[in-house]
């Protein structure tokens, strides 16, 4: 995978709405750093007064501890905003971090609420140039990162809307998962084989949509893919996912969980944590019980990194996710 340099305030700023998601507004975002890469973006929505039992909430996931600086940018128009970072900016440095900058963004500029150098001008509102922002944003278009307007517009993407044409392939017969064991074997073999195509780029119809939704209601199936997931090219995933999430769309809501986990997992393993929370959100609200989307939960409101799932899927091998064997990640609680 590609990476791409931040070298400057400005493009930082410009690199907010394809780190985050969506343009954040309204909005403390936090950009964890080690050894000067970003190891997680953070966002939360600004608070009227700064407590206590908030800040601690901020640090309550597992990348905190392995961050060894903080950079904190706060979005509003409100002049209070600059209370709120420099608040932040304190606590970071009162539990050992480096902060390398405190910035406010507002109408479009920012400004440095650290910087007190009378010959600087960082304090004063700095607007981005647009060569800053068309450079940031073809970066992100060659990784296939595309941002969202807003929340709302996340949220759509993830909306369901029931597809009568999947609705009448899944009731057909052959697209149900049979009843003997050998014809069950027979077919799990040959819905791995469909499902993990995907990642190929293979042709896509309503009837293979159809029968990935009912093939990944099987936990083989879905445990063999998402080992192909975490061992797939970044490009790979970047094709996939458009069906996966067509998959969330016009799944019935009685097969919504495992395609939306799926799709979690891969937004997750692509870095777009936004994405993958309403993922494992649609998840979670079809099916609370849902054993692996309750676990991927868990996994991405910790902050957890994409190498975690990475490295409980290499603790295993694809025949034994085939077979039915399983693993639990140190610390993770994530079952493959």
């Amino acid at each position: 995978m590609s990476t791409i340099v931040l070298a400057s305030p400005s493009s930082l700023v410009a690199s907010l709405p394809f780190l985050v998601g969506f343009a954040p507004e309204e909005s403390v975002v936090l950009v964890w750093l080690r050894e000067g890469s970003i190891v997680l973006t953070q966002r939360a929505d600004l608070p009227r007064v700064v407590r206590q039992d908030w800040l601690l909430t901020l640090w309550q996931h597992a990348t905190a501890p392995e961050a060894d600086a903080l950079v904190i940018v706060g979005t509003s128009s409100d002049p209070q905003v600059s209370r709120v970072v420099v608040s932040v900016a304190e606590y970071a440095v009162a539990r050992g971090l480096v902060v390398r900058d405190a910035l406010v963004v507002s109408n479009g500029s920012w400004s440095s609420v650290l910087c007190s150098e009378p010959s600087c001008c960082c304090h004063q509102p700095q607007a981005i140039p647009e060569s800053v922002r068309m450079a940031v944003a073809a970066e992100f278009a060659y990784l296939g990162v595309a941002p969202a307007t807003n929340r709302q517009s996340l949220e759509i993407e993830v909306q369901a809307c029931v597809d009568p044409l999947v609705i009448r392939q899944l009731s057909q017969r052959g697209i149900r998962r049979p009843s003997t064991v050998h014809a069950v074997e027979v077919w799990r073999n040959r819905a791995i084989d469909e499902t993990c195509a995907w990642l190929t780029g293979s042709p896509e119809s309503r009837a293979s949509m159809a029968r990935v939704i009912a093939g990944l209601q099987d936990v083989r199936v879905r445990d063999v893919f998402l080992w192909d997931c975490a061992s797939a090219e970044h490009e790979a995933l970047r094709r996939v996912i458009p069906r996966l999430q067509e998959g969330v769309r016009c799944a019935p809501e009685s097969l919504v969980a495992p395609v939306a986990t799926v799709c979690a997992v891969v937004w997750w393993l692509l870095g777009d944590g936004a994405r993958a929370r309403l993922s494992i959100g649609r998840c979670v609200q079809a099916d609370p019980e849902y054993l692996l989307g309750q676990l991927i939960a868990q996994a991405i409101a910790a902050g957890l990194p994409p190498r975690a799932w990475r490295s409980a899927a290499m603790g295993i091998s694809r025949k034994q996710c085939r077979d039915g064997s399983r693993v639990v990640a140190s610390g993770a609680a994530t079952v493959l």
